[in-house]
């Protein structure tokens, strides 16, 4: 919970926003391992661009944790949000059964990553400028297929826009990847 009071040290808005996050990750026995993460979040009040809820693009070819690898910045802008990112490691359960993947230890990756967000009309208004605020009202979505653990440490993941693909300047496809360790 945040809260914009007007006046205080030179604030204009009066605002209250309010999140939740919540992460979970949970073992499927034999199938691997999955994480789930929820969020929500509304902004009471009116507020500027700045502090609206901006859904997190990644515009670099690096997988980046609760952004949405196929999105542009400030692509969607919301005052109201929920949002859903589910990552599934299967631990090599295809991979294993290939003879040369196996001693290769590979692991397969799938995801799937979700928004639906809407803007107040007042939000818009006090926003008036030549960006055109757009809001995942129609939940927007995505997936991903991958493959892990290569050369022990990296991560290469093939992503897929499920939805608005005509949206101006919209990528339908990317290639994005990670370095670290897991234990």
């Amino acid at each position: 919970y945040s809260q914009g009071v007007k006046g205080v040290f030179h604030s204009d808005f009066d605002y209250q926003k309010l999140q939740f996050y919540y992460r979970q990750p949970i073992l499927i026995g034999g199938f691997g391992r999955m994480f789930t993460t929820f969020e929500v979040g509304k902004i009471f009040g009116e507020v500027p661009l700045g502090l609206l809820s901006v859904v997190p693009g990644n515009q670099s070819y690096s997988t980046i944790e609760n952004t949405y690898s196929l999105l542009d910045y400030y692509e969607f802008v919301t005052d109201t949000y929920a949002s859903v990112h589910i990552d599934h490691n299967f631990n090599g359960i295809l991979f294993s059964r290939i003879p040369l993947f196996r001693k290769l230890n590979w692991r397969e990756l799938v995801g799937v990553k979700a928004v639906w967000g809407s803007i107040s009309d007042k939000n818009i208004a006090l926003n008036a400028s030549n960006i055109d605020y757009v809001a995942p009202t129609k939940m927007y979505y995505e997936y991903s297929v991958g493959v892990g653990n290569i050369f022990k440490v990296f991560r290469l993941d093939f992503n897929f826009r499920g939805n608005y693909r005509n949206n101006p300047g919209a990528r339908s496809f990317g290639i994005t990847g990670a370095f670290g360790f897991e234990f």
